[in-house]
């Protein structure tokens, strides 16, 4: 390290002479702290982490697969256990790119376990139970989650308000169910569409405007 007497202070690398007066420098002792702070690097990136997660899923589907090929589909359970861990795959991805909105992570998960629980239970002879209760329930408690979450953040309603907007119209594919008659217990599914036909009722008339908002920034009109 140099220093510059007249300046009376210390200079890194190599100088003929001091860049603020043009003296010449003495070579005084001392190891050189670096311009930039060194930031420690993690010891996996969210790359190979990635990687790794798709290669083990990639793996499992193959093993399980070949063996659901070689005893002629004779274990009922490979089907739900690959499924299981695909969709153990896509939260890994999920909460990945999606954790800084949680209200998102749990929509999008909310969502996966309807999908998961309603293929179940077609595997298993389709007791109905998925479209009766599972689905109905599922879809107030996720309204009462997002409400809650909402809250203990501190979020604007225009923050979240289009959520609420998708839980609804994913309610209303309940109507199918019950049409076509795989849902022979309807009443919890019609309460479930009523209660959310109640909610967006209560924010298009007294939060219109937070609708519109989010709705602008959406499809940035």
């Amino acid at each position: 390290m140099q220093y510059c007497r007249k300046c009376n202070v210390k200079i890194r690398g190599r100088k003929e002479c001091c860049p603020l007066c043009q003296s010449q420098l003495q070579e005084v002792e001392g190891n050189e702290n670096p311009a930039f702070p060194t930031l420690e690097r993690r010891k996996i990136s969210n790359i190979t982490f990635l990687k790794v997660c798709t290669f083990l899923f990639i793996a499992s589907e193959i093993i399980f697969g070949t063996v659901n090929i070689m005893t002629n589909g004779e274990y009922s359970f490979i089907g739900p256990v690959m499924l299981g861990i695909f969709v153990a795959w896509i939260d890994v991805i999920a909460t990945m790119y999606l954790r800084n909105n949680l209200i998102k992570v749990i929509t999008f998960e909310v969502l996966v376990a309807i999908v998961v629980d309603y293929y179940v239970d077609i595997k298993t002879g389709f007791h109905g139970w998925s479209v009766q209760w599972m689905i109905p329930m599922t879809l107030i408690g996720l309204a009462i989650a997002t409400i809650l979450i909402a809250k203990v953040l501190k979020l604007r309603l225009d923050e979240y308000i289009l959520y609420i907007v998708l839980d609804f119209v994913i309610s209303l594919f309940q109507i199918i169910f019950i049409r076509n008659g795989m849902n022979t217990v309807p009443w919890p599914a019609v309460v479930s569409i009523m209660f959310y036909m109640i909610l967006l009722a209560a924010l298009v008339i007294f939060r219109f405007r937070d609708l519109k908002n989010a709705s602008e920034k959406m499809f940035n009109i």
